[in-house]
């Protein structure tokens, strides 16, 4: 024990701390720091503590149990929960109950005080959250959702992909895996509507190196950081780790979503002695091959392990465990990161490669995703959205401008300030009365080509429009599309991500949906906005017309081109790209109609998929023979070699197994193809 106390302001009453960082191992420290911070108005009932499970870096009993004893003192039945994620299934592992165990979580603080071990998993109720958020109507933990105080316990550890966890990471565990949803997006908004009264960081050994929390590399740091806002309590750990907030993605999205963190910070807020985590290089290439899932999965399951009382594992993973761990963990090093650089370089290549075959020529392929609406539609007031016709007839006044040619669905456009100023159309053999029954323009977006996911609010209730017989509706909408033209994505080119406000407007010859860009998350557009109407054409016909000004962010290697400065290359490639994309959006409106399904992609990965483990092996390999890793690990030795552990991809001997191909049959021998190998000589 090295207790160096809470620094206290001269009347925390008058100035309350919003986290405290206490220094030391004394639990009596902590325990007041705890009990400072933990809110008076939901002590007495049930508290769940959500505490980190992962081996090998769970968070300390000890905190754990100061924590539990704090809760039971002041009146609560106490729980300490957590849930499996794929991480931990991947690993091996398959009970909370097992990890709990592991521990040292077994029912019963060193001061005897009793406290259940819950998953979390095992009762589902739907969710309350709004609708602009991911987590509307998608299953949640009764015992977290309804608990009168809920707090998280993390640990600090340092993280390959992340840069350094802390309590947002261990907050995911409050709620199922969202497929299809970015952790940092799903951390904010189980932050913003699920969020704990209380969270306590775990940093009396932070577990530091290229990936801590799968790598331990513990360094005592005697601390532990309590806080009423897990944002705060991790920007805390930022600055005693000495890196930058925002290399964490759950920190930045967080910030970027819920806000700057506020409130006053009490203690000791001395940066730790350094604490190594990956070089910026190597976790610049883990996020980006991160951004595959199958892949990540595969990374973090393939690095340390196996862990005490995991079952047995993938034998692929089991052969991958040695290679990946070797390279992950020589990464916190400017010159050791180069190996690992190289392999996640290379699946990020050929993963970003079938994302680019996919968009252009099998959008079959394409994973959708699913996000929240980004903005609060509060922001804008009513006179926003009643203002649209007003702004969007600027863009009506340019494109009727346009010369019209003989053929009526000619696509019209022209450049303004570098946006693209646009009009498209078709008629529809289709009565309109029975169109508009069987298509909302409300949610003609959605329907729109290359559509891989979003989400549309109503603001507000519908009220009586202008002309007699119709009607207004506010409405709010993120829209997520491939990259346009689809073949920038063999460019780098982002999927187009654009936050809206919309105003529908129904009359009994007229549907029209008004939108305006507002912002783009990922900075993929400038303007993306315009104007879809149906009209009745007075011959039994539906003329569809879509109006637009667009301004999309091009990769830099192409904005570097300057294709408007060459109008006889950029003029052919923009009508071309055009008429591909809402041709194949009248024929989604038309399939629509006629109750067809039209919408591209597949569903996103599920959590519970299978590990795509034969897959990466073979990459890793070609990796190794082209770079000749495999020759250097025979030089200098795995780790199991080193410690006297004969090498595991050598035989008894001395040959070494590649893989060979994978046979149709379903037989034993069958079995040791897809196993994997062929023997190949030493002096090969």
């Amino acid at each position: 024990m090295r207790p160096s106390g809470v620094a206290e302001s001269p009347d925390p009453s008058l100035n309350p701390a919003d986290a405290i960082v206490v220094r030391g191992r004394d639990p009596a420290l902590l325990a007041a720091a705890v009990r400072r911070l933990l809110p008076s108005t939901t002590l007495s009932g049930r508290a769940v503590v959500l505490a980190r499970l992962s081996p090998p870096t769970p968070a300390s009993a000890s905190v754990v149990h100061v924590v539990v004893d704090a809760l039971v003192e002041a009146g609560c039945e106490v729980s300490v929960a957590g849930q499996l994620a794929s991480r931990d299934r991947d690993r091996g592992h398959r009970s909370v109950g097992a990890l709990a165990h592991a521990a040292g979580l077994t029912d019963r603080t060193e001061r005897g005080r009793p406290y259940a071990v819950l998953d979390l998993a095992d009762d589902l109720v739907p969710s309350p959250g709004p609708a602009t958020s991911v987590l509307a109507g998608l299953p949640v933990p009764r015992a977290w959702l309804t608990a009168d105080t809920r707090v998280v316990v993390g640990r600090a550890v340092t993280d390959l992909v992340e840069t350094y966890a802390g309590c947002l990471d261990t907050l995911l565990r409050a709620v199922p895996e969202v497929a299809g949803c970015e952790p940092a997006d799903l951390a904010a908004e189980v932050a913003r509507h699920l969020g704990p009264h209380l969270v306590v960081l775990d940093a009396l050994d932070t577990s530091g190196g290229a990936d801590g929390g799968r790598l331990p590399q513990v360094t005592e740091t005697d601390t532990v950081v309590v806080a009423r806002d897990p944002v705060l309590a991790d920007v805390t750990l930022a600055g005693l780790l000495g890196v930058d907030r925002s290399s964490s993605s759950l920190v930045e999205r967080a910030v970027m979503l819920l806000g700057e963190p506020v409130g006053r910070v009490e203690g000791d807020l001395q940066p730790f002695a350094p604490v190594a985590h990956a070089h910026p290089l190597a976790v610049r290439a883990a996020r980006r091959c991160a951004r595959d899932v199958r892949l990540a999965r595969v990374l973090s399951a393939a690095t340390g392990g196996p862990d005490a009382g995991s079952v047995t594992a993938d034998p692929v993973l089991a052969a991958l465990r040695p290679l990946v761990t070797e390279a992950v963990r020589a990464a916190a090093d400017p010159v050791g990161q180069a190996g690992l650089v190289a392999l996640l370089g290379l699946a990020s290549t050929l993963s970003a490669g079938g994302e680019a075959w996919a968009a252009t020529m099998d959008k079959s392929k394409v994973d959708r995703r699913v996000v929240s609406l980004g903005f609060d539609p509060g922001d804008h007031p009513d006179a926003d959205y009643d203002a649209l016709p007003a702004q969007l007839a600027a863009i009506d006044a340019v494109v009727d401008r346009l010369p019209r040619t003989n053929d009526p669905d000619a696509l019209r456009w022209c450049l303004v300030d570098g946006a693209t100023v646009f009009e498209v159309r078709r008629v529809v053999a289709a009565d309109f009365d029975a169109w508009v029954e069987r298509v909302d323009v409300a949610e003609g977006i959605s329907v729109m080509a290359d559509y891989i996911g979003g989400r549309r609010v109503l603001v507000g209730e519908p009220s009586p429009s202008e002309n007699p017989g119709g009607s207004r509706q506010r409405q709010a909408e993120r829209n997520l599309y491939l990259p346009q033209p689809n073949y920038l994505a063999a460019w780098g080119g982002e999927p187009i991500d654009v936050c809206k406000i919309e105003l529908v407007e129904r009359g009994p010859d007229r549907h029209r949906l008004l939108w305006r860009t507002v912002s783009s998350p990922n900075g993929s557009a400038t303007h993306d906005d315009g104007t879809l109407t149906f009209e009745r054409t007075g011959d039994g016909a539906t003329l569809v017309t879509i109006r637009g000004r667009q301004l999309f962010t091009l990769p830099p290697v192409l904005d570097a081109a300057d294709l408007p400065s060459v109008p006889e290359l950029h003029g052919p490639l923009l009508e071309e790209a055009y008429r591909r994309f809402f041709t194949a959006t009248f024929d989604n409106l038309e399939a629509c109609f006629e109750g067809r399904e039209h919408r591209i992609g597949r569903p996103p990965p599920d959590p519970s998929e299978p590990l795509l483990t034969e897959s990466v092996r073979m990459l890793v390999d070609a990796l190794t023979s082209r770079l000749g890793v495999g020759d250097q690990q025979r030089e200098h030795g795995t780790p199991a070699a080193r410690d006297g552990a004969p090498d595991p991809a050598l035989d008894v001997h001395g040959f070494r197994h590649v893989p060979g191909p994978r046979s149709r049959d379903t037989g034993p021998a069958a079995a040791r193809a897809d196993a994997g190998s062929i023997d190949e000589g030493a002096t090969s």
